[in-house]
């Protein structure tokens, strides 16, 4: 997928801005608070209609303005150019694609997928298990088929199994829903599981190259014990589930840990390590997507040299320019970035909300 055209109305501080990107890289100079990462936050939700930095959409929209646009052209895999817009105002939206309106967010993330890296990512590892189940059903998502209509009928289920329990009601009523959720989440876990066991070359290739000897492993947990029959627990555990008022086992408490030489990459670990690891876990979700589909995502990759010594910097640039992606960087310096190693570039200057 390649992104070929972007209109941008209202967006943070960008009133009225339009670019086209090439294919490869598009370097995306300015000044703190010029407008660059809004560029790329724009791109971002194009795809994801939300944002990288904030839950609020008053944040995103221009002061004094009643809504935001985003109007674009993505070139699917067959060379189609399919039109994309948003319009979105505090209190509604509207979404177009390929000029038919849409109100699920998975058709946009299907059509055009985007992944960003940018200087608050460090919280993918600091941060909730959600956050780290979010990184993993992005990929699964993408790749195989079935996981999404599997995650809702287990979110119907759950949700339905939690008003049970937390009302109080019947052992009978709560106990209603285990057979559905105990057959989405083996679903759901054995997707997990085999998105994850495909990741993991990629994983590991990249942090040879970035930690040497030190050793990094990343662990999957699907949310219940590798021992135990889910429909056992949900049976055996619904007394201290109807007091806790929710259901404790199931793929909605899978988490992802990582070491770096035996120790916790969540404490144990400088920030800069940290800034570097989820840098690799982006790189390798980027590298398994476009083989795996044999397509091109696109990247984002906010503040690089400030995120990087200049020896990871040019190790990130190194491998960056040997993938099969549409990719964005920011920076306030040009210099400071080796764009020698690609074929096609494009700059662009951003002042003060405006492409000059």
């Amino acid at each position: 997928m390649e992104l070929t055209r972007l209109q941008i109305k209202n967006f943070r501080n960008l009133e009225n801005v339009e670019l086209k990107p090439v294919q490869g890289v598009n370097l995306i100079v300015g000044d703190n608070a010029s407008g660059k990462t809004s560029l790329l936050e724009a791109i971002y939700y194009l795809s994801h209609i939300r944002s990288f930095r904030t839950q609020k959409v008053t944040d995103l929209i221009l002061r004094n303005s009643q809504y935001l646009q985003l109007v674009a052209n993505i070139k699917s895999d067959k060379k189609h150019i399919i039109p994309l817009g948003i319009r979105r105002s505090r209190n509604k939206s509207e979404i177009r694609l390929n000029k038919k309106p849409i109100k699920r967010v998975s058709d946009i993330a299907k059509q055009f997928p985007v992944l960003a890296i940018h200087p608050d990512s460090y919280k993918l590892i600091t941060g909730s298990p959600s956050q780290r189940r979010q990184y993993l059903d992005w990929g699964v998502f993408h790749v195989e088929h079935g996981f999404f209509k599997a995650w809702q009928r287990f979110k119907k289920a759950l949700m339905q199994r939690n008003a049970a329990l937390k009302s109080k009601q019947s052992p009978d009523m709560c106990q209603l829903w285990n057979e559905e959720i105990n057959e989405t989440a083996n679903y759901i876990d054995k997707l997990r599981q085999r998105y994850f066991n495909k990741l993991l070359p990629y994983f590991y290739q990249l942090t040879k190259q970035f930690f040497g000897e030190e050793l990094v492993e990343i662990y999957y947990k699907r949310g219940w014990s590798d021992e135990k029959d889910l429909l056992q627990l949900l049976e055996n555990n619904l007394y201290k589930e109807r007091l806790k008022g929710y259901t404790y086992y199931g793929p909605h408490r899978a988490e992802i840990s990582l070491k770096v030489a035996g120790r916790s990459a969540q404490t144990c670990i400088s920030r800069g390590q940290q800034k570097t690891l989820v840098a690799l876990m982006r790189l390798a979700q980027a590298m398994q997507y476009t083989e795996a589909m044999q397509v091109p995502c696109v990247l984002l990759y906010d503040d690089l040299a400030a995120e990087l010594d200049s020896k990871h910097r040019q190790l990130i640039l190194s491998v960056l320019s040997k993938m099969n992606i549409q990719l964005f960087l920011s920076t306030i310096e040009k210099q400071q970035i080796d764009l020698s190693a690609w074929n096609e570039t494009k700059l662009f200057h951003v002042e003060h909300g405006k492409l000059i």
